[in-house]
């Protein structure tokens, strides 16, 4: 009888579990059934300017249960796309970042993927790389690739950077969702994407504050004053505000109501017909001008209806988007936390570091940071080469750039790194030298007391003496 009920519970067990796993495409998982197709071969289609791979994925955010939220936020959204700008020299960086989106975003919280190719040569030079970077994200959603060379080439006066900044902005004329969610190829994800990574429990698309206006460094601050020149509006003293940096959530209809605001149109081509590219060119190296971020961040804050489509955040350190990132203008203290990441038991959101970021340290101290950003890598599992030192040059190569060994610090400084305050080395340096200054200055005014000391010992040695022998 035991055996009896012990077959049947099992049998049940066995019934139950079979009627899930068919009903799951049909109900639980209806939203992602079409999703999943990691063992599926990726065609990818390349015509004219466009290069598309992939399914398109639906998938909606919904409103957290017993949620007090404004009476204007959306009760249900669609997964906001995620629009990313790449060129030749970035093809190895942005396939880590496609790959993580692929491997830590499986319940699609991220919608279809647009890709904007900024660069001075054609698209179709690079297809067969580009093709090998979508290929394992295009199982997981749908991959557009718009070839932006015809814009940057008629653009003639803008650098590659500035380009990007306007062709982000206006990619938002593209896209289909309510909110978009920028990246750059240096943001390699490092943790699952949840429903609330990017946007609150109201639906209302995070914008990450860190400091008040005044606390930010020099440039990031001039960089909100040159904005609101530009939209004409005032630069709020108080409020916590992000840098201009990715990730970023933005609110499509804001940024195309934005650039209608400072007369510039929303079209992707031309690329520049109106003051927007004239607010984003550097004309002086090291000068700060306005960039896309700090346009839509002081816009959209001036708005009536922000607290709609927008709510600050003060990040903790564990969801700081930002805090694995290795950026060419910070330098204090980036060693020290990127080392104090790699042994963390929890992965930073995202982790990387920005083209040529550690030319300003020492052989020693770029071959270190390399080696944490190595096993951040490992760790999130989308690194599996061998650890041999060859492996690791070429890694360096792809995710930083620039010289690892070689001692580059006495050489004239790029453009983009003048005016931005001295580096960690040059401090260093200039520390040492002074240190050793006064430990110089103190041991001649140490031995000149010496000598003087000496000298009156004598003298007073030898009055005593003279009067010993008058005495006598």
């Amino acid at each position: 009888q035991r055996q009896s009920s012990w077959t049947n519970t099992m049998l049940a067990f066995t019934l139950h579990f079979c009627l899930f796993a068919l009903l799951w495409p049909c109900g639980l998982g209806d939203e992602l059934a079409h999703c999943h197709r990691a063992h599926e071969d990726v065609h990818v289609h390349h015509e004219g300017l466009e290069m598309k791979a992939g399914h398109t994925c639906n998938r909606s955010l919904h409103i957290a249960p017993g949620q007090h939220c404004p009476s204007c936020t959306r009760a249900t959204i669609q997964a906001p796309y995620v629009v990313m700008a790449t060129y030749e020299r970035d093809l190895c960086k942005a396939t880590y970042a496609l790959n993580s989106i692929a491997k830590y975003d499986k319940n699609h919280n991220l919608g279809n993927i647009i890709l904007l190719w900024v660069s001075q040569k054609p698209m179709e030079w690079y297809a067969g790389r580009i093709k090998r970077m979508i290929r394992m994200v295009a199982r997981t959603r749908h991959v557009t690739v718009k070839d932006l060379s015809p814009q940057f080439r008629a653009s003639g006066w803008l650098t590659g950077w500035e380009v990007q900044q306007a062709a982000k902005l206006k990619s938002a004329s593209i896209v289909p969702t309510e909110y978009m969610v920028v990246l750059d190829s240096k943001n390699t994800f490092g943790r699952l994407i949840t429903e609330r990574t990017f946007f609150t429990e109201c639906n209302q698309g995070i914008r990450q504050g860190h400091v008040v206006i005044k606390r930010l460094d020099y440039w990031t601050e001039n960089t909100y004053h040159q904005s609101a020149r530009l939209l004409g509006v005032p630069v709020p003293k108080e409020g916590h505000w992000p840098e201009s940096i990715t990730p970023a959530v933005w609110h499509k209809a804001t940024v195309l109501k934005m650039l209608a605001h400072i007369g510039e149109s929303h079209h992707l081509h031309p690329l520049c017909d109106g003051p927007l590219c004239g607010a984003l060119k550097t004309y002086t190296p090291g000068q700060a001008r306005a960039t896309e971020f700090s346009l839509y961040h002081l816009y959209a804050h001036h708005r009536a209806d922000f607290h709609c489509h927008h709510a600050v955040r003060k990040p903790s350190y564990d969801e700081d988007w930002n805090k694995g990132i290795m950026w060419l203008w910070h330098h204090e203290g980036q060693l020290v936390t990127l080392n104090h990441l790699s042994k963390r038991k929890k992965l930073p959101v995202t982790f990387g570091a920005e083209a040529e970021a550690l030319k300003r340290y020492t052989p020693w101290a770029r071959h270190r940071a390399g080696k944490h950003l190595e096993h951040l890598f490992r760790r999130a599992g989308l690194r599996t080469k061998p650890h041999t030192e060859h492996a690791f040059r070429a890694f360096y190569k792809c995710i930083v750039g620039g010289p690892l060994y070689e001692d580059i610090r006495n050489t004239t400084e790029s453009p983009e790194t003048v005016g931005r305050g001295p580096s960690v080395d040059t401090l260093r340096r200039v520390y040492l030298q002074a240190s050793g200054a006064l430990v110089a200055a103190g041991l001649l005014v140490a031995g000149g007391v010496i000598v003087w000391r000496a000298k009156s010992s004598r003298k007073s040695l030898d009055m005593s003496m003279v009067d010993q022998e008058e005495v006598l």
